[in-house]
């Protein structure tokens, strides 16, 4: 079983298997940001697309095949591909009724786990617009204290303004962040940044006495839902993230139902910070494992 590296002339092969899904780790645009160093590789075996994530020194693990082709003869390419690599066999980003197909085909044979820490918040459009009621209360306050303490303007985003958009992004996370979790994550932005107008997504800035203080890039990836790919902004502006959370749906996505605005990996403050906004529910994610000394 070959993996390939994402470029961007996968596209097509991606928008062939992958119609319509919520679940944010099959989007191509989100695969290509973090493929780098091949993090991210993809396969197509029996006509179903097959993903494969290594991330440092994880162990590498797969996602659920998707498309009209014959699954479970690609589970068993996949199955020889760990057994010939003498790792143990694991899918990851699995939905429900991955999870369910999965086990009516191979009874008993798998572990499955649910995975919250990559598990995609979901909010309706509408109420991250409106901020209404005691729900929002302190959101709507932030925002206020920032329309009223600042210089600032909208602007859509285009590929102009990406050297500037980098260094704004660049100035903003050194300090505080992991290094190797801040070069994942410049890489990722930066990609995403310097291909903007060769991917189906739009993106704005918000500035700030005329320099940038905010960016944010998402694109439609159902009928009624929205991804949310980056958003980045100056801390010093209090209320800054809540004004461009608000005004980029408003502005770019307000005839959408909802947004998706990915996992929170597990850290603590980015999970307060979602859940702050009140999710409707989760994209449930989940990892399947062969049970050890288990035969396909």
């Amino acid at each position: 079983m070959l993996f390939n590296s994402i470029s961007l002339k996968d596209r097509e092969v991606f928008e062939k298997y992958v119609k319509d899904m919520e679940n944010s780790s099959y989007n191509f645009t989100n695969m290509f940001m973090w493929a780098g160093n091949d993090n991210v590789t993809y396969a197509v075996t029996n006509d179903c697309l097959v993903l494969r994530y290594k991330f440092g020194k994880n162990p590498a693990s797969v996602s659920y095949p998707v498309g009209q082709g014959d699954k479970q003869k690609a589970i068993f390419e996949i199955y020889k591909y760990f057994e010939s690599s003498n790792m143990q066999m694991k899918f990851k980003a699995m939905t429900p009724d991955m999870v369910a197909e999965l086990e009516g085909m191979f009874p008993g044979k798998f572990d499955f786990k649910f995975d919250r820490d990559n598990s995609d918040y979901v909010y309706l459009v509408q109420e991250l617009i409106e901020l209404k009621g005691k729900k929002f209360h302190s959101k709507k306050n932030h925002l206020n204290q920032f329309v009223s303490n600042y210089n600032y303007s909208y602007e859509h985003y285009t590929k102009e303004l990406a050297d500037e958009c980098k260094r704004a992004f660049s100035s903003w996370m050194n300090e505080k962040s992991d290094p190797d979790e801040l070069t994942l994550a410049r890489a990722a932005t930066f990609k995403l940044i310097d291909n903007f107008d060769q991917l189906p997504v739009k993106g704005c800035v918000v500035r700030v006495d005329g320099k940038i203080a905010a960016c944010s890039i998402g694109e439609q990836i159902t009928p009624d839902m929205v991804l949310i790919h980056v958003e980045f902004a100056n801390p010093e502006y209090k209320g800054i993230f809540n004004f461009i959370n608000q005004q980029f749906l408003k502005n770019e996505w307000s005839q959408f139902k909802y947004v998706n605005r990915e996992e929170d990996m597990g850290l603590p403050g980015l999970r307060r910070a979602k859940e702050s906004y009140r999710p409707v529910r989760l994209v449930e994610k989940y990892d399947a494992i062969l049970k050890p000394g288990v035969k396909l």
